[in-house]
């Protein structure tokens, strides 16, 4: 049985800032003194744990988002044709306050506690707000601390 959008956007996948020279040489900096630190500790296995992390947390903050198609329907939400169906997801919130606008689901899987969807900015979130409201309660939820440390960081 096909089922109709009552709504959807393209977003990005994740919150993006842009990287300057400055940025990439501070993580390095503090790369090369954690690796020295774990090298003189004799700990050679962590400090090359240290390196490969680095690098690939760099490659990864440098790519910029990937937009993504999100839609919901009466069966639940669909992200780049994943299904979160409403029967697996325990309640929503939309924050008013935090530019970009954001849906935070909670889902009740134990590994996927939280899923952030970034809401196009010509789409209403009051209307996104007011659909949810039909099948999903509204409770508020707030990102992990750890998160929002990173994004402030630009990772």
């Amino acid at each position: 049985m096909a089922t109709e959008a009552l709504i959807s956007w393209n977003g990005p996948s994740h919150f993006y800032v842009e990287k300057s020279s400055d940025w990439y040489w501070s993580v390095g900096i503090i790369t090369f003194a954690l690796a020295i630190v774990a090298f003189i500790f004799g700990e050679v296995i962590g400090g090359i744990l240290i390196i490969v992390a680095a690098i690939a947390l760099v490659i990864h903050a440098s790519h910029p988002p990937h937009q993504i198609y999100c839609e919901i329907n009466d069966r639940g939400i669909i992200l780049d044709k994943v299904l979160y169906p409403f029967l697996s997801l325990d309640s929503f919130w939309i924050p008013h306050d935090e530019i970009p606008t954001k849906i935070i689901l909670k889902s009740s899987k134990t590994f996927m506690p939280l899923i952030v969807i970034y809401i196009d900015e010509n789409i209403d979130p009051e209307q996104v707000r007011e659909i949810m409201l039909r099948y999903i309660a509204e409770t508020e939820h707030h990102e992990p601390l750890l998160k929002k440390i990173l994004e402030r960081f630009g990772f």
